[in-house]
């Protein structure tokens, strides 16, 4: 009994200790969730004003939309040190204003989580969202449970967490205690605090190093056919592959957080679904379906964690003084998201072509790819576009940073590689910008691109006048044609088909059947029942997999398709039709590339480009 005494004095001393100096304390319990909702109670850090706005965010990093997640807040309340309730005014969804704020001492409010949104206009995209689902999972991205008040955004948090006594808490975060059922964790402010995620529920982990860093993978699968020691062998080659890319990795700790939801094709949210993953500085949290097709599977976590590996390099080690201090509030966008997505994009398919993790054909067209894309959208100023991405003219405009933004960065590879004579790329440019200024210093944003001229050539200076700062179609011929690739804005081309068709499921009796079919090379009709395909029946957990390799033919694929007709068995093999069409913006190799020509894909792509 005397140690329970002294525990909870010790406690309650540790709460009057952080409330009276600069810092935040935030309790919460994870074993006492009601309706997908969690209560948050907030000590502050002491107020000398009469007013303090409690602020929760509108735009995170990372993510460029307005997500206002106060909207999730539920029975705001403010006390003082005697539980007596201060006056409340909610300026908007995200702002609560406090009256007699000097005299505030705890914060108390219900929290829901962003999942169970079921409209588009109140739907935020998973991994930048909560998730509370009692017993399960908990996914804790902070600015989905708590904010700041403003003017004191910079101050300490530390966090009290209670949790189920099989939770085991993921993250980043400095945990300075840890017990069954709790944990603590602390944060030297809010900017670093958002930037590092939590994600509980039943251990799944696994551990491996690259050099010197310690690389933690961390999954929830929701039937568990997913498992972290089997994504960790998926991320080893790739883990390589960025060891080789920067020849000492940037950060000696890194975590994948990965949520796994089941998709059957009966799941009626699936259309408030995003698949995807964000960047944090030492972690990327991710949101994909669960597949039992380990090929599948890693194909699509590899394509995802490439780029978001990638992001230790840019905005980590480079970023502007908007993303340093970031205005959670009313955020001032950076104009280089041809740096932070567009760079980093291009070095996600650069690394698995070198670590031999991509083929050229499979590179090639992935630029093909992002061509296409990028021809879609109106041609503006990508830094204009960065500055004012939040806003409705260009927030449709912001898919393009991955498909213009990769292409502006190829072919500023292959302009400094041709000036340098491949002394020098876009890799070594980023790299030596990433030992200047490092996770802790900002650049100035104006002053970004003056400084790549001053480190390279007085001719970079013109390229991105011309199509970055300017508005000019990117020059694809001209610069492809430099290592051997022909640019051709339309080609005849042969593809491979097995016609077209929807497919739907019967939920009472739970088939599969044709919805609607044109011309297709197995003569099905509208109503046939499938129920195998190269003798594996089809169920509701591998009917994505299946069904989708019928979508995706390639020219040697062949199927052995059981289907029923009017209670009559029908099976039928065939292979896929070759059907010559016109395709736009076609990437092919030269026939005689000159030995320069071959030199320049060898400096800019490696030698599996060849």
């Amino acid at each position: 009994m005397k140690y329970r005494l002294l525990f909870l004095f010790l406690v309650g001393f540790q709460t009057s200790f952080a409330q009276n100096r600069e810092s935040y304390l935030v309790k919460m319990d994870l074993t006492k969730i009601e309706n997908d909702r969690i209560k948050i109670q907030l000590f502050p850090p002491a107020i000398s004003t009469e007013t303090a706005e409690y602020v929760m965010p509108s735009v995170i990093p990372g993510s460029y939309s307005k997500k206002d997640y106060g909207r999730f807040i539920e029975r705001f309340r403010a006390y003082d040190n005697k539980g007596k309730r201060l006056r409340v005014r909610e300026l908007t969804s995200n702002v609560f204003q406090i009256q007699n704020a000097q005299e505030l001492n705890k914060i108390e409010y219900y929290i829901n989580d962003t999942w169970d949104a079921n409209t588009a206009s109140n739907y935020i995209f998973q991994p930048g969202g909560t998730n509370i689902d009692e017993g399960k999972n908990v996914v804790i991205n902070h600015h989905g449970f708590y904010g700041y008040l403003e003017g004191h955004k910079m101050l300490p948090y530390r966090l009290e967490i209670t949790k189920p006594t099989q939770f085991f808490g993921a993250t980043p975060l400095q945990r300075v205690n840890s017990e069954n059922w709790k944990d603590v964790f602390t944060a030297p402010d809010y900017v670093k605090l958002a930037d590092n995620p939590i994600m509980y529920s039943q251990p799944d982990t696994a551990i491996f190093w690259v050099g010197e860093t310690k690389v933690t993978v961390a999954v929830h699968s929701e039937t568990g056919i997913v498992k972290a020691s089997s994504i960790r062998e998926m991320l080893r080659p790739l883990s390589k592959g960025l060891e080789d890319f920067f020849e000492i990795m940037p950060v000696e700790e890194y975590q994948f957080l990965m949520y796994f939801p089941n998709m059957k094709p009966t799941n009626p949210v699936i259309g408030n679904w995003g698949f995807g993953a964000l960047e944090h500085s030492y972690c990327s949290f991710y949101f994909l379906p669960e597949m039992s097709d380990q090929t599948e599977l890693q194909d699509l976590v590899l394509g995802v964690a490439s780029h978001e590996f990638l992001h230790i390099l840019t905005p980590l080690n480079i970023h502007s003084q908007e993303i340093r201090n970031f205005d959670f509030r009313n955020p001032k966008m950076s104009q280089h998201l041809w740096l932070y997505e567009g760079v980093t994009e291009y070095f996600s398919n650069l690394v698995q072509l070198k670590a031999g993790l991509m083929d050229k054909v499979w590179f090639m067209d992935e630029m093909h790819q992002k061509i296409k894309a990028e021809k879609e959208f109106p041609q503006v100023s990508f830094t204009e576009m960065s500055r004012r991405i939040i806003e409705p003219k260009y927030q449709n405009m912001y898919g393009n940073v991955y498909d213009k933004g990769a292409m502006i960065s190829m072919l500023l590879d292959i302009r400094l590689n041709e000036l340098s004579d491949g002394a020098m790329n876009l890799r070594s440019v980023m790299l030596e910008l990433s030992k200047k200024y490092g996770p802790e210093k900002a650049f100035e944003d104006s002053r970004l691109i003056p400084e790549i001229v001053e480190m390279t050539f007085p001719e970079i200076s013109d390229f991105f006048h011309d199509y970055v700062i300017g508005n000019q179609p990117l020059p694809y011929g001209k610069y492809f044609a430099k290592m051997g690739w022909e640019y051709l804005p339309q080609a005849e081309v042969n593809t491979y088909s097995y016609g077209d068709f929807k497919f739907a499921f019967e939920p009472k009796k739970r088939f599969f059947y044709v919805l609607e079919t044109d011309e297709n090379v197995f003569g099905w009709k509208a109503n046939d029942v499938i129920f195998a395909v190269n003798e594996e029946r089809i169920t509701e957990s591998n009917a994505n997999s299946i069904l989708g390799k019928l979508i995706d033919a390639n020219y040697n694929d062949s199927y052995t398709i059981q289907f029923v007709r009017n209670g009559e068995n029908k099976k039928i093999v065939a292979n896929p039709k070759n059907s010559p069409y016109q395709e736009k913006h076609v990437i092919q190799e030269s026939k005689n590339p000159t030995a320069q020509q071959i030199k320049m894909r060898m400096d800019v792509l490696g030698g599996n480009a060849l």
